[in-house]
């Protein structure tokens, strides 16, 4: 069974049609087909024989009559959700998220497992055992997953199944998503998490509400997923959207002897835990030890978050440099991008408003006037579910199309 690819896929006209169809109806749950061509901007007679198609396969149904101002009154149809269903995976750097939707993306089952610190055969088969749990908790039939989609950080080599690691976890150049599909025999695909979480949020979080010429997710300070036109920005390998570098040399990029480097590669939490951690040693009192009982190695961003919340002082000092210290990158993809939208998540938006004002401050300091006017930045909507639903949403996007 070979892999597909999923954000690099060239679309047939009857394929676009397709999709431009189907997301209208699950957009807004019941629709008449004249509200679809109005939608579209398809003619009604070439929107009746896509639905009628769509109605006789079962994935589409007709349900009631809508409201009329005069004459005829139109049937409604409404996507049938149950139809299929579809695995979505989020492979971060500590944590495994598997989800099971339905084809509007409704989560019917969500596991979280750690994710193995060394050994790529360890994560492989930690990533099969999430994958089985999440399929066994839904309790639906196995012959109606359509799909599974792996959404990974690093640079994803999506023809060979493989992970390069860019953030110092094990990278994997066993083919996975052969692996997977030869153990569910089910089609299995290959994205980047931030990628993945991007193309989620356009498709069920803020993007598609607006006109959104170009969407940036900023996956922690780790990654980033581009959207143009309501299309994945992949580049010519597919690998588009690593905001850094390989690890500099000192004497070709001078600023890498300061570690939050703009250019060099981060930590997933923007080394918030190893400064909270260097200054409890410097004797600095914080909630943030207590809340890991004297064990300085235990702390992460979400103690750290935990602690601002109860106003302790170094938490939000942490926090606010952290947001300083990717709105310095952020201002340059900005420069360079022009989005309408940036959306931050990965699970460092749960820092609030005072991790975003640190943000805001270094784009408004460092983004020209012209595009620092012109964008919004926003926390995921999507939350730390942003990847594993992204990723089921791509799913969901093949199957629209390949009907």
């Amino acid at each position: 069974m070979a892999s597909l690819d999923l954000s690099d896929e060239v679309l047939t006209d009857h394929a676009r049609k397709n999709l431009s169809i189907l997301e209208a109806i699950r957009r807004n749950k019941t629709i008449s087909r004249t509200d679809i061509s109005k939608i579209t901007k398809l003619n009604i007679v070439t929107v009746s024989n896509y639905v009628n198609n769509y109605i006789e396969q079962g994935l589409v149904s007709e349900k009631g009559l809508d409201i009329s101002s005069g004459g005829r009154r139109p049937t409604m149809v409404e996507l049938n959700p149950q139809f299929g269903y579809v695995v979505g995976v989020d492979l971060g750097l500590k944590r495994i998220i598997a989800t099971l939707t339905d084809l509007e993306a409704n989560p019917l089952a969500k596991t979280i497992m750690r994710r193995p610190t060394e050994g790529e055969e360890e994560v492989v088969q930690t990533l099969i055992k999430a994958i089985n749990e999440v399929i066994d908790k839904a309790q639906v039939d196995t012959f109606k997953i359509k799909g599974i989609c792996i959404g990974a950080s690093g640079v994803i080599d999506k023809e060979a199944g493989t992970i390069h690691s860019t953030a110092g976890t094990v990278s994997i150049y066993v083919p996975i998503t052969s692996v997977i599909e030869q153990k569910f025999n089910i089609p299995a695909y290959l994205e980047n998490d931030a990628t993945a979480a991007a193309y989620g949020e356009w498709s069920l979080g803020l993007g598609h509400t607006a006109d959104i010429k170009v969407l940036l997710y900023m996956h922690s300070g780790v990654g980033c997923g581009i959207i143009i036109d309501g299309e994945i920005y992949a580049g010519a390998s597919g690998t588009a959207g690593e905001p850094s570098i390989k690890e500099p040399e000192v004497e070709h990029v001078p600023c890498w002897i300061g570690k939050k480097c703009p250019v060099a590669p981060w930590t997933e939490d923007i080394w918030m835990a190893n400064d909270a951690k260097e200054a409890i040693l410097k004797g600095v009192e914080s909630r943030i030890k207590s809340l890991v009982k004297g064990d300085l190695e235990k702390i992460d961003m979400y103690t750290i978050f935990e602690a601002a919340k109860d106003k302790d002082e170094l938490a939000m000092k942490v926090l606010e440099d952290a947001g300083r210290t990717l709105g310095v990158k952020i201002a340059f993809l900005i420069n360079l991008f022009n989005p309408s939208l940036v959306v931050i998540g990965g699970g460092i938006e749960q820092g609030g408003a005072i991790f975003l004002d640190g943000v805001k401050e270094m784009v408004r300091k460092y983004a020209f006037e012209e595009m620092a006017n012109a964008v919004k930045i926003v926390p995921a909507r999507l939350g730390g579910d942003s990847a594993c639903l992204g990723a089921a949403s791509l799913v969901i996007r093949r199957v629209f199309t390949h009907m």
